[in-house]
């Protein structure tokens, strides 16, 4: 995959906080277990997948891949 000269090697991660009600913040644990992924990568790629109208299937760095394809860098 082509990444611009710019982005580096890997890119740095931004912390975020959000706030959620307990009950969709258990939804989201749940479902990010049956999923096999940590709920920040279970976060971060459904909000790829939001923005891209792309499928992101459960791989490690999919959420990036899918993120540069949109950008058009493949």
């Amino acid at each position: 995959m082509n990444y611009p000269e710019t982005m580096g090697t890997k890119p740095k991660k931004v912390p975020v906080t959000i706030r959620f009600d307990p009950e969709l913040l258990l939804l989201l644990k749940e479902e990010a277990e049956l999923r096999g992924e940590s709920l920040s990568n279970y976060i971060r790629s459904s909000s790829v997948m939001r923005l891209t109208g792309e499928l992101v299937p459960v791989i490690k760095d999919s959420s990036k891949e899918a993120y540069m394809r949109s950008k058009g860098f493949r």
